[in-house]
């Protein structure tokens, strides 16, 4: 059985070169080590490359392509090098030596799993939850962690999820080759979230290993490292990509829950975030992404158009 990684690097190569470390000092290191380079600049790519595990395959872009679209693409080279299972890990967090074992142990001990990924906590808080599994409804499409925030040890027990963070998640190439990859159009935000559903729906299971097995730098690549707030960027995709994959349902009635389900409960918790940058550009670019969901713009966030939104933030 073959496995390997995957790891988009876009900037903080220091961050970059430790998750790649962490991945070859497992007990059971993957066969193949990706890192796929999104277009960092060519000082960074230098400090890459002189630091990382001399085994790994370095993949320069040469642009931002996106988080789902360089993850796509990794896997498209593991996929072609007859990988069996494709460790998925964000190049601001880092694995524990038995990460990959007990995730595959797991995934092997459990008919139909498409993907599994263990406990993560925040790397600046390791004795709080940043994933415990997660939850996103059917009917309504809004995700969430379990376990946020609570102490570390005592993670949920491993179960059946509904989707599980693309942070540090280990797929099956059956169900990649199944169901497809994911959607690059996303660009960033929501593409495990939209994937778990999609193979769900197919008959596959998301399972979550109840064992700590990973720490996260949370939101480190957008500069707020440790922080659960939005910048306008992750505010566009935000407010864009979970409602795009409501509009897209076909079923009449679930694309009216979940439509409702994205701006009514999951917006309500976008907008208290929204609230708590105290910055209008952030606000500003959550109704962007609102509007474009509804366009069907999809892929990089656009520039800001030139007429300017008039917004009143409240600080809180």
């Amino acid at each position: 059985m073959k496995t390997a990684s995957v790891t988009v690097s876009w900037g903080l190569p220091d961050e970059t070169v430790k998750a790649l470390h962490s991945l070859a000092s497992m007990t059971v290191a993957p066969d193949l080590i990706i890192c796929v380079d999104n277009g960092s600049s060519a000082e960074d790519l230098s400090q890459l490359r002189a630091n990382m595990p001399e085994e790994t395959v370095l993949i320069e872009v040469g642009e931002n392509l996106g988080f789902d679209a360089a993850n796509n693409l990794g896997m498209e080279y593991a996929l072609s090098h007859n990988a069996d299972w494709i460790l998925l890990l964000n190049n601001d967090a880092t694995v524990e030596r038995e990460c990959l074992s007990r995730c595959l142990a797991d995934a092997l001990a459990t008919p139909g799993v498409a993907i599994v990924g263990p406990a993560v906590t925040f790397a600046d808080r390791p004795d709080l939850l940043w994933f415990g599994g997660g939850k996103v409804s059917d009917w309504f499409a809004y995700p969430r962690h379990r376990g946020l925030r609570q102490p570390a040890a005592f993670p949920p027990p491993t179960s059946d999820v509904g989707y599980v963070a693309g942070c540090c998640a280990l797929l099956s190439a059956e169900a990649l080759r199944s169901v497809g990859l994911f959607r690059g159009d996303f660009f960033l935000v929501y593409g495990d979230a939209e994937w778990c559903q999609r193979v769900r729906a197919a008959g596959w299971r998301c399972r979550y290993v109840g064992e700590v097995l990973c720490t996260h730098a949370v939101s480190a690549s957008a500069g707020q490292r440790g922080s659960l707030g939005l910048t306008a960027n992750s505010a566009y995709y935000e407010g864009r990509n979970p409602l795009r994959f409501a509009l897209e349902t076909p079923q009449t009635l679930r694309r009216v829950t979940r439509v409702t389900g994205i701006l009514v409960v999951y917006g309500a918790f976008n907008i208290w975030r929204v609230i708590q940058s105290r910055q209008r550009a952030v606000a500003a670019a959550y109704i962007q992404g609102l509007a474009d969901a509804f366009r069907g713009r999809m892929g990089k966030r656009p520039a800001l158009r030139s007429r300017a939104i008039s917004l009143t933030v409240a600080a809180s």
